[in-house]
């Protein structure tokens, strides 16, 4: 129990540092963006919170190295996520996810919607087992079409 405690520590300490980084980053973007004094700028805020997260990050990543050390942890981490990707239904939620953004932030911009939407429904259902291939083109044309009647046609709602 206390080995899962400190596991989840020395993950939750990576993930947060990380995070922290990314926010310090950001605020000082903000800073040079606003052209202010940084006491009166809009990255003030930002900035301190990113700089404390990444204080308590270290502190936390030092306890959760007591007992073990860098390298005790780095096996436990590697054997619950070994673990985790050999489980069929993990790798397909986390398939979806890719699939998801991959359909916001790269189809989305290159496609049109409805080719761009027809493609993220029948990968995501295919991959789901979601029935068989005719069914699956049928629902994702039928829902596509739906969609751009509802939204274009009936509501006058430009899609993306």
């Amino acid at each position: 129990m206390e080995n899962d405690k400190k596991r989840l520590d020395f993950v939750s300490s990576v993930v947060m540092f990380l995070l922290s980084i990314y926010v310090i980053f950001e605020g000082i973007h903000i800073y040079h963006e606003a052209g202010k004094v940084f006491y009166l700028s809009p990255a003030l805020v930002p900035t301190m919170l990113g700089c404390v997260l990444c204080l308590l990050s270290v502190v936390l990543f030092g306890y959760s190295l007591k007992d073990g050390g860098i390298s005790a942890r780095m096996a436990e981490v590697k054997t619950y996520f070994s673990g985790i990707f050999k489980d069929s239904n993990t790798m397909r939620m986390f398939i979806g996810v890719v699939l998801m953004a991959v359909y916001t932030f790269i189809l989305i911009e290159i496609l049109p919607f409805w080719i761009a939407t027809f493609l993220f429904m029948f990968l995501l259902m295919y991959f789901l087992d979601a029935g068989s291939l005719v069914k699956i083109l049928l629902v994702s044309a039928a829902s596509v079409a739906l969609i751009v009647l509802l939204f274009q046609v009936c509501f006058r709602v430009p899609l993306p």
